[in-house]
């Protein structure tokens, strides 16, 4: 109960940052139109998830698969295949978002930084945009962050669980883009 209320100003702010994130990008997040791009990635999330065989079918067209996997995931629980992959970029988006929080947080060691780092990312048109398409970039940016964040961790103070994270997060930034 301390928690809270040492922090209830940062809890409050991050909480509507986050309601504020949700809704500017699920607004009409169906009324863009397809675009070339996402159709060819919605489909073939759709054969991969149809046939296991495929499910590399995205290194055909030198893609990396990472972006197909998720979607394909999505897919079976969302019965509309483009509302599925663009939720599998407003999650990647959500995920930057919360990313950037501690990525400002780590870097100035200041809650604040955090938050303005946030409240930035919601507003930023590049992602206003990016994070309401099913496209690769919302992925990509999250474990860009994400990465750069247990870099920082990692120069700050050598630890090996620390280490075998920033791995990971690379891999599967590797296999994104």
């Amino acid at each position: 109960m301390k928690f809270f209320k040492d922090y209830k100003i940062e809890i409050v702010v991050l909480f509507s940052l986050i309601c504020l994130y949700f809704v500017t990008r699920f607004y009409s997040i169906l009324s863009l139109p397809i675009f070339t791009d996402e159709a060819i990635y919605i489909r073939w999330a759709q054969i991969a998830k149809q046939d296991a065989n495929w499910r590399f079918i995205s290194l055909t067209d030198g893609k990396q698969p990472m972006f197909v996997w998720v979607a394909m995931v999505v897919m079976r629980f969302v019965d509309d295949p483009l509302l599925a992959g663009r939720l599998v970029s407003v999650g990647a988006g959500f995920f930057t978002l919360i990313g950037m929080y501690f990525l400002g947080k780590e870097l100035f060691r200041d809650n604040k930084i955090g938050l303005l780092s946030s409240a930035l990312y919601v507003v930023f048109p590049m992602s206003l945009v990016y994070d309401r398409m099913a496209l690769y970039d919302s992925l990509v940016g999250t474990f860009a962050v994400w990465s750069l964040f247990f870099i920082v961790q990692l120069v700050r103070k050598v630890r090996l669980d620390t280490a075998l994270i920033l791995g990971m997060t690379v891999g599967a930034g590797v296999l994104t883009k």
